[in-house]
């Protein structure tokens, strides 16, 4: 077994003293290792000792950094671990060749760290060993005196301390047994096997399970606050714009990637501004990634064969100081990246919808790049770069001719709280921009607004939910400069229905689902794509609200057509003697859990008619498909996309031409088709049936609305609780067309989806809505109304 040393209960021999401890092996030294190993001798203070444990490498190949408080140790040279490493040969994330690989099951890359932290640390005493993962970098130089910061003082007797959702530094208290006893019991774990009784087998997961129980008994656990200012993961989407003390990025930007769009609620107003206006040119100040240009761009294609955009920002110019002054919080991307991002938007739009998009982009301060040459040819701008007076304030100055101008970051107080008045440039632009009083109405809950009867400015500030960090809303703001042009439209001044889904599981077990599956359903039964086609179908969603005699009238004049329902309306459509041809079923949960309509999910598929063919997401908990197999379903996999699937480094970035690259891991057969399309089944059914060849979709039971609750539901709530979310009511009102719906916050997801489909180019002609008196009829109603090309029909009859 292993060796526990027994250590003197004592406070801190010296509670100045840190040993640091890391450990790599020939693919992580080439990646960052050597970058850290430099940094170690050149970054931190010389008396800090630095043990290194290397493993699957002959260090005598390369040149290391050579100091007298670096210390190299061969991982193999400990006995325990090579024992581990000849015992649990099958253990390395595919149980030998068993199931395709995961890094929850691969204890052989687990180990390392466990035995270097453990070795280094049974021959410790009176320090604190402070963990740094070989994928960190140090972002200034380090003294102790810069450690003592992050550290607690002596007199608080903390054992562990550790950073939340990570690992990448962690740190042990070896002036005290119990970090000896939970180093011990950690190694252990792993020596005797035990840690195979885990779900997951990390070295992370299975020390949180050990510091829940030595905390339930006594051990003192302090969490790391702000050791991101002196130590980042390079491997974290938040260090792309971390610098170290001379200014230098520690990460270098890329000049083909950018960083991952924000799209934040309000942008649907943007979009939807742009749709009534009809502008073909367009200025932006604050061009950031380039993802806002081109969501503006693409409502702009709606009403115009070509869109000429013209951007203003610092790129890689930026800097700390600049980003203080601006209040910028977002990583900054190159020039070149964008205008990579922009040419390949082009020849997309040009290929496919024969649009023709051009672009100029100038780099360097808007205060001095900006000016008024070619601004007359402008007939929309936004200001969205900084946030300050003066920056704020030389945009509109410029730009106030402009017919339409909008304004990012209009700052309001929520919970009482609200960004410095340095940074609220758009807000007291807002305010000092007159306009001509047409009614006393208050704009803003800051104050009222100033008038001048010679004005013929119109403004608007924009609800909006949006929050900004550190507390307050930001809104969007409308300009109207040409009093010819027509008043913004009502839904405007509507707040946006928005909301922000998530995987209802981790994409672990997204991941483990989808392998499964593919060993369950055969590889010749999987949803293809098909040419188009006349044939009609109807999705049947789970509404409150379903019209089975519209359904069976639909059915009976359309005898060939297709009816394909989800999981939770096959119960009535059997009720009602409705047999559909397909069942969509899209839920990584177990199938003896309750669904978010409060049912149990096995109950749904009791009675099942032989002819059902069940399309199975491949994401599908694999209880689910086990049961359907039981049952002697006809079955069919399907690909739902979801951002789990793609490479890590992928996740969050931009789809570019239609292709993603996914995780070679799950088994995917290259060139598989994805079904894209929402966040719920019906919505993706809309997708699946679209990639089948139709073009003749009817809509039943799309309603995402309830009655209104009891009162004990009303106090229901939702939220993750355990992961610290604060609890919000279940049960929420939403106004569309001054008309009161109650609803969820997944059924309000799936409402926004249908705002997206709705307004789909691809998809026009495509869906008929069936059903009134409902949160989705008047989406669709809405829709119809925004049509402004005459009808077809009687128009060439006159």
């Amino acid at each position: 077994m292993e060796t526990i040393p027994i250590l003197p209960e004592k406070e801190l021999l010296n509670p100045m003293t840190y040993k640091i401890v890391t450990c790599f092996d020939e693919q992580k030294l080439k990646k960052n290792g050597f970058k850290l190993l430099n940094e170690f001798k050149e970054n931190w203070q010389p008396d800090i000792e630095f043990h290194c444990y290397y493993y699957n490498l002959d260090i005598s190949n390369y040149s290391l950094p050579k100091a007298a408080n670096i210390k190299y140790h061969n991982l193999e040279d400990v006995s325990e671990y090579t024992k581990f490493i000849e015992e649990n040969p099958t253990h390395d994330g595919t149980e030998d060749g068993a199931v395709q690989y995961t890094e929850l099951l691969d204890a052989l890359s687990a180990a390392p760290e466990v035995f270097a932290i453990t070795e280094c640390g049974f021959n410790s005493e009176g320090c604190w060993l402070l963990w740094v993962d070989p994928m960190c970098a140090t972002v200034k130089n380090i003294r102790t005196s810069t450690l003592d910061h992050y550290f607690p003082q002596v007199e608080y007797n903390v054992d562990f301390i550790y950073t939340p959702e990570t690992s990448y530094v962690m740190a042990f208290n070896m002036g005290r047994q119990t970090s000896a006893d939970i180093m011990g019991d950690w190694r252990g774990s792993y020596m005797s096997g035990e840690y195979t009784n885990f779900r997951e087998w990390t070295s992370a997961f299975i020390l949180s399970r050990l510091v829940t129980i030595y905390t339930a008994h006594g051990m003192t656990v302090h969490e790391f606050t702000g050791i991101e200012n002196i130590i980042i993961n390079i491997n974290h989407k938040s260090s792309i714009n971390v610098r170290d003390s001379s200014g230098k990025r520690v990460i270098e930007l890329s000049d083909t990637d950018t960083t991952p769009d924000i799209l934040p609620g309000r942008y649907k107003q943007l979009a939807d501004t742009i749709r009534f206006y009809k502008p073909t040119v367009l200025l932006e100040t604050g061009t950031w990634n380039g993802g806002r240009a081109i969501e503006m761009a693409l409502a702009a294609f709606d009403n115009s064969d070509t869109v000429h955009y013209i951007g203003y920002d610092l790129f890689e110019d930026a800097t700390t100081a600049t980003d203080k002054e601006e209040f910028n919080a977002k990583p900054h991307n190159t020039k070149k990246a964008v205008e990579k991002r922009f040419d390949e938007f082009s020849a997309h739009m040009k290929e496919e919808k024969n649009k023709e998009f051009t672009y100029e982009l100038h780099k360097g301060n808007v205060r001095d790049t900006l000016n008024s040459i070619y601004i007359d040819e402008v007939d929309f701008a936004l200001i969205g770069s900084g946030n300050s007076i003066k920056t704020v304030k030389h945009e509109y100055n410029i730009l106030k001719n402009v017919p339409v101008v909008m304004g990012d970051h209009f700052f309001t107080k929520d919970d009482d709280k609200t960004p410095e008045y340095k940074y609220q440039g758009m807000k007291k632009l807002f305010d000092s921009v007159r306009t001509k009083k047409v009614n006393e109405q208050k704009t803003t809950d800051d104050g009222w607004t100033s008038f001048d009867e010679k004005s013929t400015v119109r403004k608007y500030v924009l609800p909006s939910d949006d929050k900004v960090i550190g507390g307050g809303r930001t809104h969007l703001v409308i300009f109207l400069n040409d009093e010819s042009i027509e008043d913004i439209p009502p839904e405007l001044k509507q707040v946006p229905i928005v909301v922000h889904p998530r995987d209802s599981v981790p994409k672990e077990y997204i991941r483990n689902n989808i392998k499964q599956n593919l060993t369950y359903i055969d590889k010749n039964k999987w949803v293809t794509k098909h040419p188009a086609h006349q044939d009609k179908a109807a999705i049947i969603s789970a509404g409150p609200y379903i019209d089975y005699d519209s359904i069976k009238t639909f059915i009976f004049n359309n005898p060939t057509a297709k009816i394909i329902s989800v999981k939770h309306a096959l119960p009535g459509l059997l009720k009602n003697k409705i047999v559909p041809w397909g069942c969509i079923v899209l839920d990584p949960r177990p199938i003896t859990g309750k669904s978010t309509h409060n049912i149990v999910r096995k109950d749904l598929f009791e009675n099942i008619d032989p002819k059902i063919n069940f399309f199975v997401a491949s994401m599908t908990d694999p209880s689910v498909t086990e049961y359907l197999i039981e049952k002697e379903a006809r079955m069919w996999g399907w690909h739902a996309f979801t951002d789990s699937l793609r490479e890590e480094e992928e996740q969050g970035k931009a789809i570019q031409k239609q292709q993603v690259k996914l995780s070679e891991e799950l088994g995917i057969p290259q060139g598989a088709t994805l079904i894209t399309g929402g966040t719920c089944a019906a919505m993706r059914g809309i997708g699946m049936l679209h990639t089948m060849g139709f073009r003749d979709i009817h809509l039943f039971g799309f309603d995402c609305c309830r009655d209104e609750p009891t009162d004990k539901e009303k106090t229901e709530t939702t939220g993750d609780l355990e992961g610290g979310e604060t609890p919000k009511p279940k049960y929420i009102q939403v106004n569309v067309k001054d008309k009161t719906y109650w609803t969820t916050g997944e059924l309000l997801a799936m409402a926004q989806d249908c705002e997206k489909v709705f307004t789909d180019p691809g998809l026009e002609g495509v869906l008929s809505f069936h059903g009134q008196d409902t949160m989705v009829a008047d989406l669709w109603k809405i829709r119809q109304e925004q049509e402004v090309r005459p009808e077809f029909k009687g128009y060439y009859d006159a």
